[in-house]
């Protein structure tokens, strides 16, 4: 009987097949981790898109009235503009053809914009914006063999406006009165729309415009003040809150919440008072010293910090100074402008206009510190800082004082660092999931 050479024993090739087999499957292995990288990266990305994509629409409700369906509009537009600036796996998000409904609810309204790629939930109610980002479509190497040539991501972002803000970050060296309700109207509040109207006709030195006096019962008189607080509304109607941003001069057609009020700032220089009546106006702005090793135009182009409460650092300087310094930022975006319908900057060289340089955090002050004596020349010792606000500085008048600053209100100031201070204007824009 013959037999096989070699056998079934002869084990000569085994291990050629032992290793076709194991590189098979680390090869596998090594696409999978492929696949699954490519997708974490591209959940990354989604997410990274989605905190943009919200904060971005949440700052809408800061710079504007939240209970404005416009304010919703901008976020939208805001929120947008911002996706078309973030890709996932290389493709920039596709916000084409968006749709916009209003959905309300027992507790509030809720507008819904779905594009492609995008999904904006914005409360107006909540001052909130939600994100949802999505990428459908990514290529995979190795589930493309299992029937899964394509994954997708989604994320998901937050952000909202909160009134309860701690410090500002940015603020400018500049104070002004807190606005009160002026109980004069033969002679300061004329047309009794309880706002100081400022000049705007007059050439030279002449002034056409209100200029009030603050005169609370301390001294005599009958005006108040009371600064707005959004978290403790005035309970008392014919005492309500009067200072920035309360709604107390609203007039239901060209302005909310006081957002485009034209202001007209004067450099206080403190000449002029006289007892028992202050002469100290309420038109006027006294410049700060934020930084003392810093002189007041290097303050203007760059930043300091505060809180409410804080004592106000007063500073003596020149008109000049002052009048230089602001046509420095206005040379710095010539072409902005307000405008009085959509209530914002229009034709800033920025994309988002409140990054301006001529957007600017102010502080207000209770006009009690504004009533003057025949001795001071500059607000009374121990003055606090009320609030703090942002205007818009517009060009000087070409038929008016040289110093005179004019400026629009555009509502309440970004926060910064620092603990939470209850009542304050200062709008804390944050991420919260």
């Amino acid at each position: 009987m013959r037999t096989v050479p070699g056998g079934l024993g002869n084990e000569r090739g085994s291990m050629v097949v032992m290793m076709a087999v194991s590189l098979m499957a680390m090869l596998a292995l090594g696409a999978l981790a492929v696949d699954l990288s490519s997708l974490r990266d591209a959940k990354g990305e989604a997410q990274r898109a989605a905190d943009a994509v919200a904060l971005a629409g949440a700052t809408a409700f800061r710079d504007l009235p939240s209970a404005d369906v416009a304010t919703s509009l901008e976020a939208q537009r805001r929120a947008f503009e911002v996706a078309l600036l973030n890709k996932v796996r290389f493709d920039t998000l596709n916000v084409k053809d968006s749709t916009w409904v209003e959905n309300t609810y027992g507790w509030g309204k809720v507008y819904v914009s779905e594009s492609q790629d995008v999904t904006l939930n914005v409360i107006p109610d909540s001052q909130k914006v939600r994100a949802f980002v999505r990428r459908k479509g990514i290529r995979t190497y190795l589930a493309k063999l299992l029937a899964y040539p394509f994954g997708h991501v989604q994320a998901r972002a937050t952000a909202w406006v909160t009134n309860n803000g701690p410090k500002v970050s940015c603020l400018k060296p500049f104070a002004m009165p807190d606005m009160w309700l002026e109980s004069d109207t033969v002679t300061q509040d004329v047309n009794k729309n309880k706002y100081m109207d400022p000049n705007t006709i007059v050439t030279g030195n002449g002034q056409d415009g209100e200029s009030w006096k603050y005169q609370p019962a301390s001294i005599g008189g009958n005006d108040w003040y009371a600064p707005y607080n959004p978290d403790a509304p005035s309970t008392d109607p014919t005492h309500p809150q009067t200072g920035y941003g309360s709604g107390i001069r609203n007039d239901g057609v060209t302005r909310t919440a006081d957002i485009g009020l034209p202001i007209l700032l004067k450099p206080q220089t403190g000449n002029g008072n006289s007892q028992p009546t202050a002469e100290r106006m309420g038109n006027a702005f006294w410049m700060l010293d934020l930084n003392d090793t810093l002189g007041f135009k290097q303050e203007v182009g760059g930043c300091g910090s505060a809180a409410i409460g804080d004592t106000v650092p007063y500073d003596h300087g020149s008109k000049t100074a002052v009048r230089q310094a602001i046509d420095d930022l206005i040379r710095d975006d010539p072409s902005a402008q307000w405008d009085d319908v959509t209530s914002q900057v229009v034709g800033s060289r920025f994309p988002n206009w409140t990054d301006s340089p001529r957007v600017a955090t102010v502080a207000l002050i209770d006009p009690k510190y504004w009533v003057a004596n025949s001795s001071n020349d500059k607000p009374d010792p121990g003055s606090l800082y009320t609030n703090f606000v942002r205007i818009f500085f517009e060009p000087v008048a070409r038929n008016g004082p040289p110093t005179d600053i004019h400026a629009r209100y555009i509502g309440p100031a970004p926060g910064g660092l620092g603990g939470p201070t209850g009542g304050s204007l200062v709008k804390v824009l944050q991420l919260i999931e």
